[in-house]
């Protein structure tokens, strides 16, 4: 698939973007995932098929923020005469990621997943973010009711709505969301727990495009006192050890262990009788420098987290 994609970027820079887009369409009919295809089309191709390009990248890819920008911007601005040909892309298939289920309804989108009995429903609308749950009995007449734009307290239970224009950030915390928002003037948050990590980071990045480009969704790394904690005790953790084996290699050598009666395992006597006293610091040392290049590593290369806040 490299090879037709280099061929269609080769056709395109000579100005045959005619071919390019044959192309693109071939190496799509035999992989609809390959996000770089996508990505491609989408500058081929008029505003509504532009869209679904965009929608097809982030699809495949959620944290492409050059095609997530381009999706709201497409969004924000208002229709202009088409100067590109009206061509046909290939049929967006309906998604392998996220594992949880999306479904457009009318004016909502949703998301489900089940555990047990209990069905947990995510429906996004123009203006709220609705959690609730329902049981499997009842899906068809939820789904009735989206399609008639209507959320009925009849087939839904443990129903928490966040209205979108009171949402100040996003949290993505690997299967969850932390929405912190205004609820009558109080600040508030609610975490939402998802199916998987792929399900959240689909939420959020549609949650992002209903909030338009007043929001900027952020990835960057998290430093916090967790991380300075493990590498204290990573490092003194080693030195502890070192320091510990260093004393019971001197007994066991010198043969105040058989005398005192210090160390009576007999596994530890042959060990340290094996390894002595130099061993026995050097495999200290090793475990001391493996504790201070994972602690400098963790703090030079924290996790990375994602957030969706308010501009300004």
């Amino acid at each position: 698939m490299t090879k037709g994609i280099q061929q269609a970027e080769n056709a395109i820079k000579a100005g045959d973007t005619k071919t390019g887009f044959e192309i693109l369409r071939q190496v799509l009919v035999e992989d609809p995932e390959s996000e770089k295809a996508w990505w491609i089309m989408s500058g081929l191709v008029q505003r509504e098929e532009r869209a679904t390009c965009l929608e097809q990248v982030l699809r495949i890819n959620p944290r492409n923020q050059f095609a997530l920008d381009a999706l709201n911007e497409l969004r924000a601005s208002p229709p202009i005469e088409e100067t590109k040909p009206r061509r046909e892309i290939p049929k967006a298939p309906s998604g392998k990621k996220p594992t949880g289920k999306t479904q457009p309804i009318g004016k909502f989108k949703t998301w489900h997943y089940t555990r047990g009995s209990t069905v947990y429903l995510t429906i996004l609308g123009d203006k709220q973010l609705i959690r609730a749950q329902t049981i499997t009995r009842l899906i068809p007449r939820v789904r009735d009711a989206l399609e008639k734009g209507e959320i009925t307290t009849q087939y839904l239970s443990e129903i928490k709505s966040i209205r979108l224009a009171t949402i100040s950030r996003v949290k993505l915390l690997k299967t969850a969301l932390q929405f912190h928002y205004k609820d009558e003037g109080i600040e508030r948050s609610a975490r939402l727990v998802m199916e998987d990590e792929n399900m959240a980071e689909r939420i959020l990045h549609m949650v992002a495009a209903h909030l338009g480009p007043d929001y900027i969704l952020q990835t960057k790394p998290i430093r916090t006192g967790w991380s300075l904690a493990l590498s204290a005790v990573l490092v003194f953790g080693a030195a502890g050890i070192l320091v510990a084996g260093y004393w019971a290699a001197a007994e066991v050598v010198s043969g105040a262990a058989a005398i005192s009666g210090s160390i009576q395992s007999r596994f530890l006597i042959a060990l340290f009788e094996l390894i002595g006293i130099p061993g026995t610091v050097i495999i200290g040392a090793a475990l001391i420098i493996l504790a201070l290049f994972a602690s400098i590593r963790m703090l030079l290369k924290p996790a990375l987290g994602t957030e969706l806040k308010k501009r300004g």
